[in-house]
């Protein structure tokens, strides 16, 4: 897979309400959608994953297999 084949997403913080401390989000999101969502992107924690492994909002949720595979 190439380069171009590929999007990257970031771990980020959000504020919830009135909350001063910011929460690790529980994804990784394109750097859009965490400004969309007004997030703080963590820089240094770039991935990059295929397109087709984002939902419709950016968003990619790692679907935990331990060691083996989902096939």
């Amino acid at each position: 897979m190439q380069a171009s084949e590929t999007i990257s997403v970031y771990s980020f913080r959000v504020y919830h309400g009135h909350c001063e401390s910011p929460e690790l989000a529980p994804f990784k999101a394109t750097r859009e959608a965490i400004l969309a969502l007004g997030g703080q992107v963590l820089e240094g924690t770039d991935e990059d994953v295929p397109p087709d492994e984002l939902d419709a909002d950016g968003h990619f949720r790692r679907i935990p297999t331990g060691w083996g595979s989902l096939s």
